[in-house]
């Protein structure tokens, strides 16, 4: 078989390569990746080049901060004594530091947020790709072995969180904590929801190991388990795989105790710019039943998460849905057609499923020919909703209907007729009803999901640049909603002797290539490094701050250190070669030392 030869076009310019001196550091992992705020804990970094690590960078909010814990001293060497001197040598390194091991103290302030936070190590050589570090308002308790019996339980004091591993088959954790008697316990573990292929199955038993109480599959393959102590006592937490299988990724995190627990909420979302009333319902929530969120106008739109603040501390994140619809409350009588309510589109409907049977109607005349597309969001908000949408005309004709489009949750899209009065019908598939029924209705045309404008990013995310040279930086746009103007990329607030030409990216033009420079006197080390692009759409100026990028993944900031004066740098000599597969190629370059 005959292969086609591969053409490279080369991309010309100075190669540095005087970094071989200043490699920068490379993060593989941390341990551990929790910390409980208002503590101290040590964390143990893995990566290479961390033997010169001089800082510690934490990206999102503040209330985080780190310092390098000294390395241990090297045991005395052996003494050797020389013969031709008859003197004694004796060779006594200095310490240094493990360059793939790195232990780090890390100190969480009491009111810290509880959000994760990137971190990186900083040496002069630049900064490491991020990491995440979780900060919990629970204290960290680690699994220890053996408690594979109810006689080696493992003692906690509740509220906690436990952090374990199910490494080998069949194995079984168990823990053993106290609790009052009508005391509210809940447990919930967070395992197949981070990536873990557990599926997880547990249960509270009595101290002499009678089963009150079991849960497996309520959160997904994750378990949550309500319990309320009949009595003062001990009790003992008993978690092992369903299926009885284990391994070395069949990790878990366990929150165990009187916490607070929001179940549910209504309604899911509210408008940007808007103040919306939730209700709530759970566990220790002291009394709260309802909160007030007041939605910015600048909110990110979709999926976003919030959770309440109680006296016991907060409590676990709930999924609220942000647009820019207007919102309505569903009205009851709406049960028949003759009694639909009556909405205007866009429009976002807040309602409920109230009983068993119940079927609620509204009707909607367009303004103009368009599509509408006619959608439930119920089930990912944890309602048990299973969505049945049907749409008619106004004699009653069946237009389309569906169920399950995603997931539980229905979705339609027709061509609506300007002025033509059409009727939407939503019940549950099984004609179940209740509280926990749920729903946010939305009727919109299709453009109504996306704004005409474009996202930018870059890449490397870590960039090096040398005293007197120069280095890349590749911006990339992506065009939406037929955006097709063209985009001007330039770095803001960069430090002082380090500067950029903007890059112009013309209509159709994806991404492009900028040019960090650095003049020969500029101050040595690391900055926060910002892009950001302007264009026009609709006659109105749009800004968008660049996501950097680390490979493939976003991360929260990027950054550039300036390094030493290079001591050579390479220039390609040639802008192509061609070649054949299994075949070695040359690539000319010049050397300027």
């Amino acid at each position: 078989m005959q292969f086609p030869r591969l053409v490279l076009w080369l991309a010309g310019g100075a190669l540095v390569a005087g970094a071989l001196g200043q490699p920068a550091p490379k993060l593989n992992s941390l341990s551990p990746d929790w910390i409980q705020r208002g503590t101290t804990i040590e964390v143990v970094f893995t990566g290479d080049n961390l033997g010169e690590v001089t800082g510690f960078l934490f990206d999102g909010d503040a209330g985080l901060s780190a310092t390098n814990v000294p390395p241990p001293a090297p045991p005395r060497p052996t003494i050797t004594v020389e013969s031709t001197g008859g003197g004694i040598s004796r060779a006594e390194p200095a310490p240094t530091r493990d360059s793939r091991r790195l232990v780090a103290k890390v100190t969480a302030t009491a009111d810290a947020s509880l959000a994760p936070r990137e971190v990186r190590v900083v040496s002069a050589g630049g900064v490491s790709n991020p990491l995440l570090l979780h900060v919990g308002q629970w204290p960290e308790v680690p699994k220890r072995d053996p408690n594979g019996t109810l006689a080696d339980a493992q003692p906690v004091t509740l509220p906690a969180v436990i952090s374990g591993l199910l490494n080998t088959v069949a194995q079984t954790n168990h823990f053993r904590f106290k609790a009052a008697r009508g005391e509210e316990l809940v447990f919930e573990i967070d395992a197949a929801r981070r990536g873990s292929p557990l599926d997880s199955s547990l249960a509270v038993l009595d101290a002499s190991g009678k089963e009150l109480a079991r849960n497996e599959d309520a959160l997904g393959l994750d378990s949550l388990l309500f319990f309320t102590a009949p009595a003062d006592g001990e009790y003992i937490l008993q978690l092992r795989d369903y299926r009885f299988r284990g391994g070395n990724d069949y990790r878990y995190r366990l929150t165990a105790g009187p916490v607070p627990y929001v179940e549910a909420i209504f309604p899911f979302g509210g408008q940007r710019g808007k103040s919306v009333e939730v209700a709530l319902t759970g566990r220790n929530l002291e009394g709260a039943t309802k909160m007030t969120l007041n939605i910015d106008a600048k909110a990110p739109r979709g999926r976003q998460e919030i959770r309440l603040s109680t006296p016991r501390g907060h409590s676990n994140l709930v999924p609220f849905d942000v647009q820019d619809f207007p919102d309505l409350a569903e009205a009851e009588p709406n049960d028949i057609p003759d009694k639909a309510n009556s909405v205007t589109a866009p429009v976002v409907i807040n309602g409920r499923i109230g009983q068993a049977g119940d079927v609620d109607y509204f009707k909607f005349k367009p303004d103009k020919d368009q599509k509408i597309v006619c959608s439930v969001a119920a089930s990912q908000f944890g309602s048990a909703l299973d969505a049945l949408l049907t749409l008619s005309d106004a004699s009653g004709k069946l237009i389309q209907q569906n169920d399950d489009s995603a997931g539980a949750d229905a979705r339609l899209e027709f061509d609506a007729r300007k002025d033509a009065e059409y009727v939407l019908a939503l019940r549950d598939l099984t004609e179940r009803g209740g509280g926990n029924f749920a729903y946010r209705l939305a009727i919109r045309p299709p453009s109504a999901a996306a704004e005409s404008g474009f996202s930018v990013s870059f890449l490397p995310d870590a960039v090096r640049v040398h005293r007197g040279g120069r280095t890349k930086v590749r911006c990339e746009v992506t065009r939406q909603a037929g955006f097709d103007r063209p985009v001007c990329c330039e770095f803001e607030g960069l430090p002082p002797g380090v500067y950029a030409e903007p890059l112009l990216l013309p209509a159709g033009q994806p991404g492009g290539l900028m040019t960090l420079a650095a003049v020969e006197d500029c101050a040595l080390g690391t900055h926060p490094l910002q892009l950001r692009a302007s264009g026009v759409a609709g006659g109105k100026a749009i800004v968008r701050v660049a996501q950097p990028l680390n490979g493939e993944a976003p991360v929260r900031r990027g950054y550039v250190t300036v390094l030493e004066a290079a001591p050579y740098t390479l220039e390609l000599a040639s802008l192509s070669a061609a070649a054949e597969q299994g075949q070695p190629i040359q690539i000319e370059v010049l050397a300027r030392r």
